[in-house]
């Protein structure tokens, strides 16, 4: 039991120390919210999507997800999607709240709280299932929530915008570039792949980083029922739904990490720029952000040290 604790502990308190990092560097003036745009621009556009391809790029195929892992996140995401869909406007009576609301609901922070989880139980070698899952994640709940922010918004989606809105995404671009290069086993120059990994590298810091800078809950009254609403969804009835299913379905280490983060992980950051950019309230989107990732560290810990006393991871 103790065993399981620490290994709780050494999954969560790097990412929350990081975050406090973050906290710290705002509050001593270092740098603001502001100052860190920029940089969260260039996270979500550069060096995510690098994370991503270099995952994917290093893992053997044969180490890829199964037809019954496949099925299962296909069906789980449809189920999640129609929740996000019927959910929301009927508890929330603000038409872009709820869209914002669904959006989070379906699209979780996989690829950077993927990453950091499995190689903090598995080491590196133990990415491969989370990103060759992300492979098949990142576009789909990128196409899903675009739906959601649209139907839950004005009533209607644009199949046009939306496959636009999915093909121009850097991760969706990365993850295919990625499957490209292991289909025709092509092989990247040491020197450009030095350049790959050292980006790759830094990605987890500075995210976590940013994701502190950004933190702030002292703006939160006025939105307090549709946060609420929002974080309870997410982070509560999402993985309580899901996660005793994936269990009972025999799903087992890092692939049954892989389904804790699509399920459990907070909101993802991108949630933000894309409920601004489709006019839905992007205020709440940030903040359900901020209050899914702080409430995160509690849950995260929580279901790794029941997996782990259970010897399911």
């Amino acid at each position: 039991m103790f065993d399981s604790f620490l290994v709780a502990v050494h999954v969560v308190v790097p990412m929350a120390l990081l975050m406090g990092t973050g906290v710290l560097a705002r509050r001593m003036g270092i740098v603001d919210r502001s100052g860190m745009r920029a940089v969260d621009r260039m996270t979500f556009s550069l060096f995510m999507p690098i994370l991503l391809f270099k995952n994917i790029y290093d893992t053997s195929m044969g180490d890829g997800p199964g037809s019954s892992v496949i099925a299962f996140v296909a069906a789980g995401l449809l189920i999640v999607f129609f929740l996000a869909l019927l959910i929301p406007p009927r508890l929330v009576a603000d038409h872009n709240q709820a869209a914002s609301i669904g959006q989070i609901i379906i699209r979780s922070n996989y690829i950077l709280f993927g990453t950091a989880v499995a190689e903090s139980l598995y080491g590196a070698e133990g990415v491969g299932p989370v990103a060759l899952l992300g492979a098949i994640i990142v576009p789909a709940t990128n196409a899903l929530a675009v739906v959601i922010l649209e139907i839950n918004r004005s009533g209607k989606a644009n199949p046009i915008q939306i496959i636009r809105s999915v093909m121009k995404n850097p991760m969706v671009i990365a993850a295919l570039l990625a499957l490209v290069c292991k289909a025709v086993s092509l092989r990247i120059p040491n020197i450009l792949y030095g350049t790959v990994a050292s980006v790759a590298g830094v990605t987890t810091t500075i995210s976590f980083i940013s994701l502190g800078v950004s933190l702030d809950l002292s703006e939160l009254r006025g939105n307090r029922y549709p946060l609420t609403v929002g974080v309870l969804l997410r982070m509560i009835a999402v993985p309580l739904v899901f996660m005793p299913v994936a269990v009972a379905c025999g799903f087992r280490g890092p692939v049954l990490c892989a389904l804790l983060i699509l399920f459990a992980a907070p909101a993802g950051v991108a949630c933000y720029p894309m409920a601004v950019a489709m006019k839905a309230d992007g205020q709440l989107a940030g903040q359900l952000v901020c209050c899914t990732t702080v409430l995160s560290i509690f849950t995260l810990f929580c279901f790794t040290f029941l997996f782990q006393s259970m010897h399911l991871l």
